[in-house]
């Protein structure tokens, strides 16, 4: 116990460290008597042989205890600096704990010292072969084979001569994706990179960076984010990706993700110039599109187009979020029933993405709005293509609907209101229209035809107003459907819309022409 006591005072702290982690602890938590203790163990270490130290890193790591494995190790490397097999033992340890980088440089060290350690030249080629790294590893599964030693089973050397195939392979899909990147072929690029990933099993980030990259020319932009993902759960701080990853984002037109990661790499290089970039014009974009939205939610629906046409100019070839903004301008163009701009807004939409079966849908309904009714059709007609659905299907039926009705009778220009007009809209017309076009405003001197044509009109005018007043028959009327058994139930006789008594705004308890002929109208 004395000489425990006197070894323990005389070795450093950071050699106790290295001896025995346990040591370190029991002097922290002031454990006097299980420092001791555990100093026992850091004392045969520190008066052991390499052979001994060896033999208790082994141990130590078929007991599953691996970094104590590698503290004997490298003790062993410092007493034996010129012995290449500490190194290769080392690296093997290295290798099994997930450390690619660490067991190449002691690979790289014990083949400094052995140029010809055939076991040696095969762990590194393995090695550099999982890191994507294949024309270095097809080298060295050469040296390995033709080493003057030589490899000592059939199974290594046959390890050796199908590791150069593929490693040989492995490089010439390199090559071809170098070749491809200068021509401008993506796919090819990204067929090559895909191959020598297959064959990896610890690629390098930056390999899998180049891949994101080819993605991202190529347009796959959500590929590009899944490998931009990959390099930076290998390595947070990678600018690089970082800087790739947010642009993918703000391409989709997801700028809050773009923002997140542009800001983390501003965090960690305030200067960095694609960061930087980016995050300015994300926020610059941002603040009108939210301003735009505001407008829209507040109903000041002029407000919010302006302000989704300055966000378009701030990234006038961003255009995800371009398709997005127009649709919403062709929202609110709907809101100040102004159609003709809607279809507008709605065919730059189109024009970006011709795919979009909610702007055909839309597009056909402003058509309708604008009166284009075979126009409508067609574009109802286009969204179906794409989608046959309910609501395809609707939309085409109430575009057809709305072209039949132009071609006969059409109740919304009897009262001269628009297809999207509100009830109250609905009302206010007929009230006008009924006073202006009312048989007793009739000339007494007016000829038979004329007295006819007056009547023939109100009655027209007081059916469009029945049908379009009640919003079950107005629906019916707008899908085509059959709603001439509707007129007649309720119409000017019996109170017409909107109440009048006698059918007639103002109260009359019906009305009567200046001959004095009292008018019932029944109509179908």
């Amino acid at each position: 116990m004395f000489h425990s006591r006197k070894l323990l005072l005389r070795l450093s702290v950071a050699q106790l460290s290295m001896l025995c982690p346990m040591l370190t602890v029991a002097l922290a938590e002031g454990r006097t008597a299980a420092a001791v203790e555990a100093s026992s163990g850091a004392a045969t270490a520190a008066d052991a042989s390499p052979g001994r130290l060896r033999s208790l890193a082994d141990e130590a790591l078929v007991s599953g205890r691996a970094d104590e494995a590698l503290k004997l190790l490298g003790q062993v490397v410092a007493l034996e600096p010129l012995n290449e097999r500490n190194l290769f033992k080392r690296s093997r340890v290295y290798q099994r704990v997930k450390k690619p980088s660490l067991a190449l440089a002691d690979l790289d060290a014990t083949l400094r010292l052995a140029p010809e350690y055939a076991d040696a030249l095969l762990a590194r080629a393995k090695l550099l072969a999982s890191m994507g790294r294949c024309p270095e590893a097809a080298d060295d599964y050469r040296l390995a084979a033709a080493a003057p030693k030589g490899l000592k089973s059939d199974r290594d050397r046959t390890e050796a001569t199908e590791g150069r195939r593929r490693a040989e392979e492995c490089a010439k899909a390199l090559e071809a994706a170098a070749q491809a990147a200068r021509r401008g072929d993506q796919r090819a690029r990204i067929e090559q990179l895909s191959f020598v990933l297959e064959q990896t099993t610890a690629p390098p980030s930056s390999l899998v960076l180049e891949r994101a990259r080819a993605y991202y020319d190529l347009g796959d932009l959500y590929e590009a984010i899944a490998d931009a993902g990959r390099a930076l759960k290998d390595n947070p701080d990678d600018l690089d990706a970082l800087e790739l990853r947010g642009a993918a984002y703000y391409r989709l037109a997801d700028h809050g993700m773009a923002k997140t990661h542009w800001q983390q790499g501003l965090r960690l290089d305030p200067e960095h110039k694609g960061c930087k970039t980016g995050y300015k014009l994300v926020r610059a974009l941002a603040k009108q599109d939210d301003k735009g939205d505001a407008a829209a939610a507040e109903g000041r629906h002029a407000d919010a187009v302006a302000a989704f046409l300055k966000a378009i100019d701030v990234d006038p070839e961003h255009a995800k979020y371009a398709f997005s903004a127009y649709v919403k301008i062709a929202t609110a163009y709907v809101a100040l029933k102004d159609h003709a701009k809607a279809v507008g807004a709605l065919d730059k939409a189109l024009a970006l993405d011709d795919a979009s079966v909610d702007a055909h849908v839309m597009r056909s309904e402003a058509l309708v709005g604008a009166e284009r009714f075979e126009d409508a059709v067609r574009a109802a007609k286009r969204a179906r293509e794409l989608a046959d659905g309910d609501k395809t299907r609707k939309a085409q039926a109430k575009a057809e609907a709305a072209l039949k009705q132009s071609k006969t009778v059409n109740y919304y220009k009897v009262l001269g209101v628009k297809r999207d007009a509100s009830t109250k809209d609905i009302k206010k017309a007929y009230r006008d229209l009924a006073l202006k076009y009312h048989p007793d405003k009739i000339s007494a001197d007016a000829s038979d035809a004329e007295k006819e044509k007056a009547t023939a009109k109100f009655q027209e005018i007081s059916t469009a107003a029945e049908i379009l007043s009640d919003d079950e028959t107005r629906a019916k009327y707008d899908r085509g459907e059959d709603v001439s058994g509707a007129a007649g139930q309720g119409g000017p006789g019996a109170g017409g819309p909107g109440g009048f008594p006698g059918g007639f705004p103002g109260g009359f308890p019906g009305f009567t022409s200046q001959g004095g002929q009292r008018f019932h109208f029944q109509f179908r």
